[in-house]
């Protein structure tokens, strides 16, 4: 269960502000940082990243990009914890419903901060609309 979501650190640029007019919904990216775990807590430091474009090819020149960076707490059971950061630090893989819970508050949280920055500088907000699903390979 998520406890704490911190944003730390917002950036944002726009490098063409005659290529707004031609901008795609951003091209979002997500990514663990790091993960570190003790008694029942999990720490997840992240980036979630949102890069426009003026198409869709893929010679597309980039126009502009929203960074928003923080942590993600966690609280767990002391097995749970030991478990996950075990499987973290072996294959970089979290547990399903773990990633999906995580994706999908990074995708709420940094979606609606982004959309206030992303209004300010001219660029499509990066909301998603539905929610995250993952399955396990079979």
């Amino acid at each position: 269960m998520i406890t704490g979501f911190t944003i730390s650190k917002v950036e944002g640029r726009v490098d063409s502000i005659d290529a707004l007019a031609k901008q795609r919904f951003p091209k979002l990216n997500y990514n663990i940082d790091s993960l570190s775990g003790a008694a029942e807590k999990i720490k997840i430091n992240y980036e979630f990243s949102a890069t426009y474009f003026d198409s869709d090819a893929k010679e597309a020149k980039s126009i502009g990009e929203l960074k928003l960076s923080g942590a993600v707490e966690i609280k767990e059971t002391k097995e749970n914890v030991s478990s996950i950061v075990k499987k973290w630090n072996e294959s970089h893989l979290l547990p399903p419903q773990l990633a999906e819970e995580i994706l999908n508050s990074l995708n709420f949280r940094c979606g609606a901060t982004g959309t206030l920055v992303a209004y300010s500088l001219g660029l499509i907000p990066p909301l998603v609309i539905s929610t995250t699903k993952i399955e396990e390979k079979k």
